[in-house]
């Protein structure tokens, strides 16, 4: 409380005499009326005094001195009957000063001046309190309309004015991160991965965004605590439904039912994913992530397994579960269908992931892919292959290379064209005659003969292994 704080109070009516430092912060209202009152003060005080010590003889320019060498804020000098005014000499010392003095009225108790500066005293000290109280509020009443780790971030970035975030096991799980970011752990039951992204580090935070921060926290840490006991719950349900459809010996029924209370839909169409990785317990957590209400995933050995409500192709599911993970992973999807067909889906899906995992970089592959011969070459080591294919090639490609001819080009060319020799020459922008010439020195070079299927399907194995190496 300041001195024109109390000074403008109505209920008060005080006389100001002397207008001093009036924007001077109130520490204490204390009534005195002893010699040298400077000795019962510490500063910052509003002195009230009703002139008791005139009657043993002290000045008034000596009781005011004393007063501002104490350094109080202000002074008030209250009339008491049969006295009717106040001494011009208290006035007129305070004035030469630049003390704040004021004349309290007859009818108003110095007490109740008192009880005005605590009233004011002990709203400013409820304040941080009722501010706690109210950030405690608002997380509650987001929470009573949407449960969950992001709605307590909402929530603290809008009193913090900045993104804040959640990371746990490595990746993101909630909120905007920071930038720069500083981690804060999360203390709880499991929490020992989790931590709270902030825009600053809690040491630089103001009062209030640290309250909001210790605040926010518990709340925080209960909604992970509550959501990883409901994915406990749903992951333990997940499990139980890949045990039964990968051993096949649950009815349809209780697939049906399973599914439905997993909130899959039964009829499909559901995909299953096979995911093989270093990082199964990571990628199990991510995979539920990127499918979220659109399918189920969990850990079933060193490899996680997922079944998903299809929206798209199934090469935009494979292409879409590889791309979300930045380190090497293999990928099979398998063919969509109702609950009746999960368990063909899921052999197709390992199948695909097997034959993808000769890839150093990782990859994936649909069922679709699994019924190409050409599957063949991407299940074999990269090396051998490229190793064997320049076997037969190799003469081909010295040639191309010494020459700059166009052997390797034109023998793709026509046998993408199935043997048909005006079509091949017409895409290579060639007389069919050229075209004969190059093929006969591309037989002549690897001793192949391209009237025979046997040496056709070895030169374009040959080809697809070279582009694949």
């Amino acid at each position: 409380m300041r001195v024109e704080d109390l000074l403008d109070d109505p209920e008060l009516a005080l006389d100001v005499r002397v207008r001093g430092a009036v924007e001077r912060t109130i520490r204490w209202v204390h009534t005195i009326e002893v010699r040298d009152p400077g000795r019962f003060l510490r500063g910052g005080e509003v002195v009230l005094t009703a002139g008791v010590w005139r009657s043993a003889g002290i000045s008034a320019e000596s009781f005011v001195d004393d007063l501002v060498a104490a350094d109080v804020a202000a002074v008030g000098f209250g009339i008491v009957p049969p006295e009717t005014a106040v001494p011009e000499d208290f006035i007129d010392a305070a004035l030469r000063r630049g003390l704040t003095c004021f004349v309290v009225p007859v009818d108003v108790a110095f007490l109740q001046i008192v009880e005005v500066f605590v009233n004011a005293k002990r709203a400013e000290w409820e304040r941080p309190l009722r501010r706690h109280l109210g950030q405690h509020d608002t997380i509650v009443a987001a929470l009573r309309g949407q449960r969950g780790v992001a709605t307590v971030l909402r929530t603290l970035a809008g009193q913090l004015g900045k993104p804040v975030a959640v990371r746990a096991a490595g990746g993101l799980i909630e909120g905007e991160e920071p930038e720069p970011s500083h981690p804060l752990p999360l203390v709880g039951e499991g929490l020992a991965d989790a931590e709270l992204l902030l825009p600053r580090p809690m040491a630089e935070l103001d009062v209030e965004q640290h309250a909001a921060v210790v605040q926010a926290m518990p709340f925080i840490a209960l909604e992970i605590e509550r959501t990883r006991a409901v994915r406990a719950t749903e992951a333990r349900y997940s499990w139980e439904l890949f045990e039964w459809v990968h051993s096949g010996t649950v009815d349809t029924a209780a697939l049906r039912t399973r599914l439905h209370s997993l909130g899959l839909p039964p009829e499909g169409p559901l995909a299953a994913v096979v995911l093989r990785g270093q990082r199964p317990e990571i990628h199990s957590w991510r995979l539920n992530e990127l499918l979220a209400t659109d399918g189920i995933a969990v850990q079933r050995g060193g490899e996680v397994v997922a079944f998903a409500h299809l929206r798209g192709t199934e090469a935009d599911l494979a292409r879409r579960v590889h791309g979300a993970f930045d380190d090497v992973v293999h990928v099979g999807v398998g063919r969509p269908g109702a609950a009746a067909d999960l368990r063909v889906s899921l052999l197709q899906a390992s199948h695909a992931a097997e034959a993808t995992s000769s890839r150093a970089g990782g990859g994936w592959m649909t069922h679709d892919q699994l019924s190409s011969p050409a599957l063949l070459l991407s299940v074999q080591d990269p090396e051998l292959l490229a190793a064997t294919s320049k076997a037969l090639l190799g003469p081909v490609l010295d040639q191309d290379e010494r020459r700059g001819g166009d052997l390797l080009p034109s023998l793709s060319v026509f046998l993408d064209a199935g043997g048909r020799w005006q079509e091949a020459a017409q895409r290579l922008h060639v007389h069919i005659n050229t075209l004969r010439h190059r093929m006969s020195r591309v037989e002549e070079l690897t001793g192949r003969s391209l009237s025979r299927t046997s040496d056709r399907v070895d030169l374009y194995l040959a080809l697809r292994g070279l582009q694949q190496g």
